[in-house]
């Protein structure tokens, strides 16, 4: 049975001021799945999500909501959960919803309904929430209307781990419940542990496009030895290997890992490295972008 696709996009070119924000983006996405765009700060990925989210004027290319162009008509099918709070301080958890019902002529009943379906405390002011409890008055905002897609830009930065695991949780439940949700974001972690599909998204392009293994695939036989510690002499290995390192870990490519690991100790020990852990592990999307890129996410 053939998709349904909830998002299409052709050619889709976005400039600011003479700098190329979006190259000629194509990207389809199928009803009923969770979407992510994986790629870092500056990728263009909040650009495309402006442009199918608030609105955002474009130079050229076409845009498709369930089969129809977009259009103030084909909005009213997106909810959208932006990176900023877009609840009022001053007000309640419910004079939010009430406000915002208003302004969407969303049925009253949902409300109530919403509050109870993310456990929101109806009386607290939104200034008194944690950041986690924020987010969640954001989905519920976003979900007033029954909107059949779902767009999150970057919906679990800032949060700690436990808020943003159980906004995980939040996001698969709306993907039971049949939405179709589409995330930016920049933590590799978030599209493995969520997406169906992942388009990595790199200096206003998309480079890549596929499952989470598929893309993985990429990286063809090769492991990765991960190395955590106080680390020197990276650099002496960069003329052989392929390699990211960020806060005290370094993920190296090798083919053949049981030739390549007592050089690669060798190296580090002799420029006064103190080596902690070493694990070798299969490929990440995050070492697909190093693969495509030759630079990490971050």
């Amino acid at each position: 049975m053939k998709a349904v696709r909830a998002i299409e996009i052709r050619g889709l070119k976005k400039s600011y001021n003479g700098f190329q924000a979006l190259k000629g983006v194509d990207l389809e996405v199928n009803e009923g799945e969770i979407f992510a765009l994986l790629g870092p700060n500056g990728a263009g990925k909040t650009t495309l999500i402006r442009i199918l989210a608030e609105g955002l004027g474009y130079d050229s290319g076409e845009i498709r909501i369930f089969g129809e162009k977009l259009s103030k008509k084909t909005a009213r099918f997106i909810g959208y959960v932006p990176q900023e709070s877009i609840a009022y301080d001053l007000l309640t958890v419910e004079e939010n919803l009430k406000f915002y019902a208003d302004l969407y002529d969303a049925p009253k009943e949902k409300i109530s309904q919403l509050i109870d379906y993310f456990d929101l405390p109806k009386k607290k002011k939104a200034k008194e929430l944690s950041g986690g409890l924020r987010r969640r008055l954001n989905l519920a905002i976003a979900l007033l209307y029954d909107p059949k897609i779902l767009i999150l830009d970057e919906p679990s930065a800032g949060l700690d781990v436990p808020s943003r695991r159980e906004l995980w949780e939040l996001i698969l439940g709306f993907r039971k419940e049949g939405k179709t949700v589409l995330i930016s974001t920049h933590y590799m972690e978030e599209a493995e542990a969520l997406a169906d599909r992942v388009a990595i998204m790199n200096e206003g392009s998309i480079i890549a496009t596929g499952t989470p293994e598929e893309l993985k695939s990429l990286v063809g036989e090769e492991s990765i030895i991960q190395i955590e510690g106080l680390l020197n002499g990276l650099e002496r290995l960069k003329d052989k290997f392929r390699l990211v390192e960020k806060d005290g870990v370094a993920r190296i490519h090798v083919r053949t890992p049981r030739e390549s690991l007592p050089e690669i100790v060798e190296t580090l020990v002799r420029a006064g490295s103190e080596i902690r852990v070493i694990k070798i592990e299969e490929p990440t999307l995050e070492d697909v972008f190093l693969k495509l890129t030759g630079r990490g996410l971050e």
